[in-house]
């Protein structure tokens, strides 16, 4: 009874799920059973093919795989003999079916400050942690078949736009059901590091977006572990996200060491969305237990007929070009977890073309069909249900007429998704190519096919008796296909009458039978062997030996072929400017090992054994310059002005070391430099102290355990006077709101830090709700604590007054008042407070407040007392700081040692690193300058750069990569020549026009203009 009941009710509910959607019309009829034999079948997760195999599918599943599958009753028969099954790709980076999120604004010139959302969302339109792709979705019939071309089943959809995306629904493409498309409305949930749509001013710039994200994560934590007596709908729904994977969205091989970064700051995983050019990074991916998706979207060649138009080609996009197609196998050979998106292809031709030449790299074709369906399965957990096929899988495969890894003619012809079949073209690609022998009652014909379904071609010739050629004269003869199915015409040799013939292939080709109508109505069996048939050629991608160039570090002009190694060196016989109380000390010797200056003065030869010697007579060597104000090096941004305060936001967080200032700036002899946030509002954003070591990881360019800094700002930027008449809205927009910013910052820095401190008080070891982490606040409280330095950018001597006279009030000290070109003004003040100045050598008259500029700046607080230095503020000029620093011998009469120090000890002082750089002295770094002449000279050259004992900048070498990179560049164009002659998609070059970042650039792209300062 037991038994029954379980039975009927199994049965009620199957019923009941039958009648869930009312049917309007007669119920469309379906085999319940459906076998599918005699295909060539892919399993995904395997090593093997399996030939003349069969599928069993029952309702939407796979019931039963292999060889020796026995014909069930009642089952629908479909015969794919020929046929190629793989199982259907899942495409994990798409928004098929999503439309954006958009606002009204009511000005559309004036800058947006606060978000438009109406309800208690999070502050920032960016983040949108609450949308549900799975909600929007809207079927689209002509993406989805284009998905299905690619052979796509399973898709990701999200809402393409912000830093928390929100979630992302999993569906099927196929658009028959939306209730069975739909398989997740949550199935992962997505970030990135650009705002989208959002017009809201903040954030503007890459690193303000880590900080936007970095803060969200916070405030997450903060909502989800306190009573915040409020309620956020984001992040309501983005708790409920914790167990979901996380996709990245990234676009540049950088951004995933960025995103990393954050990963581990918040114990969280990431599933990097890539870019294509991981390969460059690969250093850092490796042994990071890291999962990426990769696009293969291969850039095409340029068109370089034109000569004039090919020199102008970055070598850095002529090595992408040929390395992109390897990112693949160099990921994946390293043992990072590789998969594929299609994401960027304009066809299925073109994904199977850009496959084959993954395979051509040494790829195995099962390797790429796993990153196509197993791998992408098992990122959103998926995979006992769909990537491969297997008993109790889903049943969705793509069937194709030839194997499209063997044959570059094969294309899909249909899919199945949960066991519904979508055609897609027709079966029409059987190669027939070869001669066949027919009889038919003593009628004989020689009948010789060419090609397939969409050009068939037929020749036909009659036979004697022995089924030999009577002549070579040719019949009359039509020849028809439609998948498996073929209709041929034989008329006789005086073109009096005809045979008739209708036939099925099978074997491949190989044999046709069927029947045919004789000339006087009978109807006749006949069939057709193959007897001498064209040997097709596969397209198997054989691999390819050509010569391909390695990776360099970076991958562009003057990059390097290997990481630099530190030396034991020895500098013999060199003019030694020591910035210390020895003063220039000629003839003289300076051993290096170990990355540090080891002796000053002769060096006994027992300590030279096995150093390199380098013979520096007639040489000066220096410690390397220091640039105290640069913006170089930095990517995306160097601005982050849609608040009046963005303290949180860091400029290490987006060190480009990949910036060709970098190299340039060696060959100038600068071997740090402080990169600073913009001028765009008082209290702008965190510095990076790097180290200008090329070919190395943004990480690596970091002074270690490096003070930290940040970057204030006064006068006309600040308040927005020169932005135009619709930037009107943010505060402050006068000098006298300038300084109730600082003061309104720095005293709810210190309520915040009470808030904290009377947390740790009373919390006596015990779990208890905490004050919510404000990155903003963290940092000035820093300054409040002399942990944080500040330099700040100034014109006008009233309002550097002002903020000496704030900084006092509050119990901080402002560290350095960088451009100051009024500095001469109140230097005595500044003695008193403290403050060096980092000045120019002679700019003035650039803009109204730089009026009262001079070029004895410089000069004059020196004679003060003040520590000044000289500074570059451009990439340019950053090359030429030797120059600069002895413009103050013309201008105020300094001595050579005291003008050298500008821009060597005296930038060390003011960055807090004078114990580690900025002189010869034994124990410190070994970042030292070699000059054909005296540094202060015009005609001097930088003969080697040192950083911490590697050579990154030698002059000689220099030349030997000079003449590499041509050719390097000469080879590239070359293969690229040869690959428009095969008439291979190409592009035209357009030139890219240089871009640099200032103190006033706005966005993420820098400007072509003019330095404003």
């Amino acid at each position: 009874m037991k038994k029954t009941l379980t039975f009927f009710i199994l049965l009620l509910t199957a019923q009941l799920w039958s009648q869930y959607r009312p049917n309007n019309g007669v119920t469309a009829s379906k085999a319940n059973v459906i076998l599918i034999k005699n295909a060539n079948l892919y399993l995904g997760g395997s090593t093997n093919v399996l030939n003349a195999a069969s599928i069993l599918i029952k309702g939407d599943k796979i019931i039963e795989v292999g060889t020796k599958i026995k014909e069930p009753n009642g089952a629908l028969i479909i015969d794919m003999e020929g046929r190629t099954i793989m199982p259907s790709f899942i495409e994990l980076n798409s928004n098929i079916g999503v439309e954006k999120q958009s606002f009204e604004k009511k000005n559309n010139f004036a800058p947006q400050i606060e978000s438009l959302k109406q309800n208690s969302f999070y502050w920032n339109q960016a983040v949108h942690p609450e949308l549900n792709a799975g909600e929007k979705y809207k079927k689209d019939l002509k993406a989805l078949r284009a998905l299905n071309n690619f052979g796509v089943g399973y898709c990701l959809t999200r809402h393409n736009d912000g830093i928390i995306q929100g979630t992302a629904a999993l569906v099927t493409a196929h658009g028959a059901d939306l209730s069975k498309d739909m398989i997740l409305d949550k199935a992962a949930s997505f970030y990135s590091f650009s705002k989208g749509s959002s017009r809201q001013s903040y954030p503007s710039s890459q690193m303000g977006s880590i900080a936007l994200l970095r803060q969200s994560f916070y405030d997450l934590k903060f909502y989800t572990e306190s009573d915040p007596g409020f309620t956020d709908l984001s992040m309501e729904a983005w708790q409920d996200q914790n167990e979901l994977p996380r996709f990245f969205i990234t676009k540049d091989k950088l951004e995933i060491l960025r995103a990393m970064k954050i990963a581990k700051e918040f114990n969280t995983e990431f599933i990097y969305v890539g870019s294509g050019n991981e390969y460059e990074s690969l250093d850092a991916l490796k042994g990071k237990d890291i999962k990426v998706i990769l696009p293969i979207n291969f850039p095409e060649a340029y068109d370089v007929s034109d000569p004039y138009i090919s020199r102008l080609i970055p070598l850095s996009k002529l090595k992408h070009w040929e390395l992109a197609p390897f990112n693949f196998k160099k990921l994946f050979e390293n043992g990072i977890s590789v998969s594929i998106t299609t994401e960027g292809l304009k066809s299925s031709k073109q994904l199977w073309s850009n496959i084959r030449t993954i395979l051509a790299t040494g790829v195995s074709k099962f390797d790429v069909l796993d990153a196509l369906t197993v791998r992408p399965a098992g990122l959103i957990g998926k995979s006992d249900e769909i990537g491969s096929l297997k008993i109790g899988m889903h049943a969705s495969f793509s069937v194709y007429d030839l194997d499209p890894f063997e044959d570059k003619s094969a294309k899909i012809n249909e899919v199945w998704l949960q066991g519904v079949q979508q055609p897609l073209n027709a079966f029409n690609s059987i190669t027939l190519a070869g001669s066949y022998d027919i009889n038919i009652d003593g009628f004989r014909r020689k009948v010789i096919l060419n090609g397939n379904g969409e050009k068939p071609t037929c020749n036909s010739f009659e036979l004697d008796a022995s089924f030999k050629s009577i002549d070579s004269s040719k019949c009359k003869c039509d020849f028809q296909m439609s998948g498996n199915d073929i209709s041929i015409k034989l008329v006789n040799r005086e073109n009096t009458s005809a045979y008739l013939l209708r036939g099925k292939i099978s074997k491949n080709g190989s044999i046709i039978e069927g029947a045919a109508t004789a000339p006087d109505g009978s109807w006749k069996s006949w069939s057709a062997l193959k007897v001498l048939g064209k040997k097709v050629k596969k397209d198997t991608p054989i691999k390819d030996t050509s010569y391909v160039g390695s990776c360099w570090f970076p991958n562009m002009a003057f990059g390097l072929d290997s990481s630099l190694t530190s030396s034991k060196y020895v500098f013999k016989n060199a003019t030694v400017w020591t910035n210390e109380v020895q003063g220039i000390l000629k003839e003289t010797d300076v051993l290096v090992e170990d990355g540090k200056i080891v002796q000053v003065g002769n060096v006994d030869n027992t300590l030279t054994i096995d150093a390199e010697i380098i013979d520096a007579s007639g040489m000066h060597l220096t410690s390397g310059i220091i640039d105290e104000h640069s913006h170089i090096a930095i990517s995306k941004g160097v601005n982050e002005g849609g608040q009046a305060i963005s303290a949180e936001v860091s400029i290490g967080h987006v060190v480009n070391s990949e910036d060709i200032n970098i190299y340039r700036q060696l060959s100038g002899g600068v071997t740090s430099a402080q990169l600073l946030h913009g001028s765009a509002n008082p209290i702008g954003g965190q510095s990076a102290l790097v180290k200008l070591k090329w070919g190395a990881s943004p990480e690596e360019m970091l002074i270690e355990n490096a003070p930290g800094f940040i970057k204030f700002a006064l006068g006309e930027n600040v308040k927005q006077s020169n932005w135009g008449d619709f930037n009107t809205v943010r505060f402050p927009q006068t000098r006298m709101g300038v300084e109730q910013v600082f003061y309104d910052g720095f005293h709810r820095a210190r309520q915040y830090k009470n808030e904290w401190l009377e947390y740790n008080k009373n919390r006596k070891g015990k779990k208890g709700i905490s004050p919510r982490m404000d990155l903003e606040l963290e940092t000035l409280v820093e300054i409040l604590d002399s942990k944080r330095f500040i330099t700040c950018h100034s014109y006008v001597q009233s309002e550097i007054n002002m903020l000496m006279h704030v900084a006092d009030s509050m119990g901080f000290r402002v560290n350095t008042f960088t451009h100051i070109l009024e500095g001469y003004k109140v230097a005595d003040k500044m003695k008193n407070h403290g403050v060096g100045g980092s000045t120019f050598s002679d700019w003035w008259a650039y803009k109204y407040e730089v009026n009262d500029a001079i070029p004895y700046n410089a000069a004059l607080m020196s004679e003060q007392g003040v520590t000044v230095a000289i500074n570059s503020d451009d990439a340019e000029m950053g090359r030429r700081l030797n120059q600069e620093a002895a413009k103050a011998i013309k201008y105020g009469g300094l001595s050579q040692e005291e003008a050298w120090k500008l821009v060597t000890l005296n930038p060390a002082k003011l960055l807090h690193l004078d114990d580690r750089m900025g002189s010869i002295k034994v124990g410190k770094d070994a970042d030292l300058v070699l000059w054909t002449h005296n540094p202060l000279s015009i005609m001097s050259k930088v003969q080697k750069t040192m950083i911490e004992g590697r050579v990154y900048y030698d002059a000689e070498r220099n030349d030997v990569l000079a003449t590499r990179n041509r050719l390097e560049r000469a080879r590239i164009i070359q293969k690229m020549a040869l690959d428009n002659t095969a008439r291979k998609p190409m592009r035209i070059y357009k030139h890219d026009k240089e871009r640099f970042f200032h103190c006033d650039s706005h966005g993420e792209q820098g400007e072509i203009k003019t330095n404003l300062h």
